[in-house]
């Protein structure tokens, strides 16, 4: 209710029209530098999480490791995205000022002074209006996906929408592959092996 008030829209009378006009100003709202850095603040608090206590010990002892996990996170739909389209896996990493943004941000989280930025992240009226943003870009990189694919297969819907869905999930597709290799590293710093 209060979010259709908001918008002055009556829930019961929204038809395709106005949905396709949300959809295009969706489109149309500039991700850089503020969406992105809700989507890198949320991702690298998730990899910190995973850490748990030993994420302050790993990331010092181990910060080209770390730095490493954090992008792949950060940019894992342009990578299944590419990988899908059979496009080079390093394409993400063209846009220097997207690197050098969520670089900024792993190092904030992990670095900063009392942790004050990984703090913050976890006050609930600040995650909820990042995990927003987050939902802004997300959509933004569905429809960016559909586009980009539209383009090279036309004709091809499945192609399309596995793009789509790799480019809004890449995350989650991601993270099963990524978490064991982070935390084989983890746990060989925690509890290194003798010999």
């Amino acid at each position: 209710m209060f979010g259709s008030a908001m918008l002055g829209v009556d829930v019961g009378s929204v038809d395709q029209a106005t949905l396709l006009a949300y959809g295009a100003w969706i489109h149309r709202l500039k991700m850089y530098p503020y969406f992105d850095t809700a989507h890198y603040l949320l991702v690298t608090c998730e990899i910190r999480d995973e850490m748990s206590s030993a994420a302050g010990m790993f990331s010092r002892k181990h910060p080209l490791s770390c730095w490493l996990s954090t992008m792949l996170m950060c940019f894992a739909d342009s990578f299944l995205a590419s990988f899908l389209l059979g496009e080079p896996l390093i394409t993400p990493f063209k846009r220097h000022d997207d690197i050098l943004l969520a670089t900024l941000i792993w190092y904030l989280v992990f670095y900063a002074p009392f942790d004050a930025i990984y703090k913050m992240t976890k006050i609930t009226p600040v995650k909820v209006v990042l995990s927003i943003m987050k939902e802004f870009k997300r959509a933004h990189k569905v429809a960016q996906g559909v586009s980009h694919a539209a383009k090279l297969y036309p004709h091809s819907y499945l192609v399309q929408v596995l793009v789509g869905t790799a480019k809004g999930a890449g995350t989650g597709v991601v993270r099963p592959i990524e978490q064991p290799c982070l935390m084989g590293n983890l746990v060989e710093t925690v509890k290194p092996e003798a010999g």
